[in-house]
């Protein structure tokens, strides 16, 4: 059997699920997937992933995602080849998602600690749930709101206080999406007339 067999086959076997296969496979290619992933890393991505979180979508694509679609390699070379470009894809799809997407701007990141003289001090870092007291206030302005209303307006104001869309709550509910928003400005305003008085 030639050495292309029999890298072949390895992967092969790797991929049907062969235990001993895949430790074989893993302790001859995982040190390079590793430095390979190290290489294309960039920092800003280190505070967010270990290099192993790469190593493991590598060979999760390659002996899961892939399944039986194996396709033959020509030599070591050409496989090495290919699990750089695996690992330059996972990497830059991971850089592309954190930076150029709001939700994950890494620019936006601040350090934990933050240094005060000779030494560092903790960030007050603000909670995004609402304190005690607010959700106090939140509950009762609810009960006023719901006060009074039929079991399904209070069910559109609840998903409302949810975060729901008036689309998805038309969805949910059933209810055409112009009646549910009759309802919801119909408490608004009711709120905004008790600001006032």
């Amino acid at each position: 059997m030639s050495k292309d067999d029999e890298l072949n086959d390895l992967l092969s076997r790797a991929r049907a699920g062969d235990e001993a296969a895949i430790r074989d496979f893993l302790s001859r290619f995982e040190p390079e997937v590793t430095m390979m992933v190290r290489s294309r890393l960039p920092r800003k991505l280190r505070t967010q992933f270990d290099s192993t979180d790469f190593v493991q979508a590598v060979w999760k694509s390659l002996l899961v995602e892939s399944g039986q679609n194996s396709r033959d390699f020509e030599d070591v070379e050409h496989f090495r080849g290919f699990l750089y470009g695996m690992v330059r894809n996972k990497v830059s799809e991971q850089q592309r998602r954190l930076t150029k997407t709001a939700k994950y701007d890494l620019t936006r990141e601040e350090r934990l600690y933050i240094r005060r003289g000779d030494r560092e001090v903790a960030r007050e870092v603000v909670s995004p749930e609402p304190s005690p007291s607010q959700a106090v206030q939140a509950s009762d302005r609810m009960a006023q709101l719901t006060a009074g209303k039929s079991p399904r307006e209070v069910e559109i104001l609840t998903l409302r206080r949810l975060g729901l869309t008036l689309l998805e709550i038309a969805q949910r509910t059933g209810i055409n999406e112009r009646s549910v928003r009759r309802v919801i400005d119909s408490a608004r305003s009711l709120l905004e007339s008790r600001r006032w008085h």
